[in-house]
């Protein structure tokens, strides 16, 4: 008896096996979690006059889900951000985290070619601010990112950073 219980076990183990072996399809191949692909690779990073601000790797993480930040700025102060499309809000969030302990919660999208994120938070005096980033892909291969941010509710922007990203090698 026990005999064709384990035949009948052994003639069910390849199927249980190329079932587990067949991954779950990724929805993260979908076009609208790439369209900040442009971002992704190991750059230089300077400012509008050409001085070194900085270096900055933006790499594809979690199956293509996310891209991952790591951001040295010249006097090699560091940062991370985790860049997610969320499929349930149709947003792109950046959760930034740098050295000293700034915070940073933006959310946005693309808007005539331009990733644009933005978010509220409260600035070391107390005060609130408005954070709008922008990066933009440039026909040169570059990308601009310009940072803005707005101490009355979004009526006037001051320009906070001015980076021009360039890839090493």
């Amino acid at each position: 008896m026990r005999l064709p219980l384990l035949a009948g076990v052994l003639l069910l183990l390849p199927m249980a096996v190329a079932a587990q072996a067949t991954p779950p399809p990724n929805p993260c191949t979908a076009a609208e979690y790439h369209v900040f692909d442009f971002w992704t690779g190991e750059w230089t990073v300077t400012d509008p006059q050409g001085a070194t601000v900085g270096s900055n790797v933006i790499r594809s993480v979690s199956g293509g889900c996310a891209l991952l930040e790591s951001w040295t700025d010249a006097r090699g102060t560091t940062g991370t951000s985790i860049n997610y499309y969320d499929p349930r809000t149709q947003r792109w969030t950046q959760v930034w985290v740098g050295e000293g302990g700034s915070i940073l919660h933006l959310q946005g999208g693309i808007v005539d070619g331009v990733m644009e994120l933005g978010g509220e938070r409260q600035a070391p005096d107390g005060t609130r601010v408005r954070d709008r980033i922008r990066w933009t892909p440039n026909q040169d291969g570059t990308v601009r990112q310009h940072w803005e941010i707005s101490r009355d509710q979004g009526e006037t922007w001051e320009t906070l950073f001015d980076g021009v990203y360039k890839r090493k090698g």
